[in-house]
């Protein structure tokens, strides 16, 4: 009798127990229905000690046991979902998995409460359902152990095929803005001859620092723009010093900008032959010959170099400007080339033999710095097509193989693009890719190789 009362004693602790468990539920901080069940099951874990354990007999192990079944298989669930449902949105919530964990731990609660008032299961009962319960945990952790043991036979299968072609596109029956498929694989090989004839052709055609010139260029259009709109509009007063001090300093900075992007465009293009063929290479001496012509025959380009020095390192006021409003007629705007500070800052110039200094010293007016800025942009276009004949001379080439590349999707649309790692897998989902630029495949594909 006295131990059918201590029964009694155990069941109704460890249901209190387990109801101050649920009601715990929803004061879990974890947004992430995984974190969420790790949480609770922490919480469970904690009230269980040796000093608090019932004996193994005891119908009372019966809710402990059923209760960490019911943990487990809510978090395994939880957790498949998450690896087995790609698109967040259809994976289930926090909200979710706890509900789905009220249920079961409620169930476990109303057989303690039912045991309590009919009467204990009999030791054969309580043994069975022990045992169900470890089997059934058991089966619940092989079932994730095997899940882990295919993810990782798939992980390495993955890792060892980290390059191919892969395609973008649009399937309506599938609830995602863009599906990924592999086409084919490639060896490292042959991935790094697309890519680099990709990289090649990409470049020669974004002409980045060519691009740079041309957007500093309406940068300082803007700006000169912006100041006579604003004389016009009357938005400013040539007696307001403060506001006219103001667009002086954009016309500045403009004007750093631009003659900087012609400095970088000379040494990163000298520089990328350099890296592309080395130094004291017939192709660096070409490349070097063209940017020397362009300073020896261009008045315009020479000063417009050399006034970036002058702006950086003499003096960053180092130009002049004309603000002026008519009685009739269209208010205007112009910026220029302070000769008497530029014959002062290169009076020392002995490394330059392409620096004229006469031609200013004859001049009986300064030069407009937005005229000099009309004048070299076909100039330096045409000094890009030179030096895209010298850095790319394989252009036949680099086409071939984005033709061969683009073949290898078989003709199918949508996105093309290159693996550049592992992927394709439940657990690391999409690999890295890198897309192809559609101009460059335009350009590959209409190419003209006769």
């Amino acid at each position: 009798m006295e131990e059918a009362q201590e029964d009694v004693a155990q069941v109704r602790e460890w249901v209190s127990q387990l109801e101050e468990l649920i009601t715990s539920l929803s004061g879990l901080e974890d947004e992430s229905p995984i974190d969420f069940c790790g949480s609770a099951m922490d919480a469970w874990r904690g009230k269980i000690s040796p000093d608090t354990a019932p004996p193994p007999t005891s119908p009372a192990m019966v809710v402990i046991v059923e209760t960490f079944r019911a943990l487990v298989q809510v978090l395994i669930a939880v957790t498949m979902d998450y690896t087995n449902t790609p698109d967040v949105r259809d994976r289930m919530t926090r909200a979710v998995a706890q509900g789905a964990l009220h249920d079961a731990l409620d169930g476990i609660v109303r057989d303690g409460h039912r045991w309590l008032s009919d009467g204990l299961p009999a030791s054969d009962e309580i043994q069975q359902r022990i045992a169900a319960a470890v089997a059934s945990f058991q089966a619940a952790q092989e079932t994730a152990h095997q899940q882990m043991r295919q993810d990782d036979t798939a992980d390495a299968t993955a890792a060892d095929d980290p390059y191919g072609a892969i395609l973008g596109y649009h399937d309506p029956s599938v609830d995602a803005a863009i599906v990924f498929t592999k086409v084919c694989s490639f060896t490292e090989e042959e991935n790094k001859h697309y890519r680099d004839a990709h990289d090649h052709l990409r470049r020669k055609l974004d002409s980045e620092l060519l691009r740079h010139i041309s957007d500093e260029s309406d940068r300082f259009c803007d700006v000169l723009i912006g100041v006579l709109a604003d004389l016009r509009d009357n938005k400013i007063s040539l007696f307001d010093e403060d506001a006219i001090d103001e667009r002086r300093r954009r016309l500045r900075s403009a004007l750093i900008s631009f003659t900087s992007a012609l400095h970088s465009h000379k040494d990163q293009s000298t520089r990328a032959v350099r890296d592309t063929f080395g130094r004291k290479t017939p192709q660096e001496q070409a490349v070097l010959g063209l940017f020397n012509d362009l300073l020896t025959t261009s008045f315009e380009y020479r000063w417009l170099v050399e006034m970036r020095d002058a702006l950086l390192h003499g003096d960053i006021n180092a130009f002049k400007y004309d603000f002026t409003v008519r009685l009739r007629g269209e208010p205007a705007v112009n910026v220029y080339m302070d000769r008497d500070y530029m014959l002062h800052f290169t009076r020392e110039v002995r490394n330059k033999p392409w620096l004229k200094r006469g031609e200013l010293e004859q001049m009986t007016s300064d030069p407009s710095v937005l005229d000099m800025v009309k004048t070299i942009q076909p100039l330096v276009s045409e000094l890009q097509e030179k030096l895209d004949a010298i850095l790319y001379p394989n252009t036949a080439d680099d086409v071939a193989t984005t033709r061969e590349l683009i073949g290898r999707f078989n003709g199918r649309r949508g996105l093309y693009a290159l693996q550049t790692g592992p992927g394709f897998t439940r657990r690391l989902g999409v690999p890295p890719y890198m897309s192809l630029a559609p101009r460059v495949l335009a350009f590959a594909d209409n190419y003209n190789t006769t």
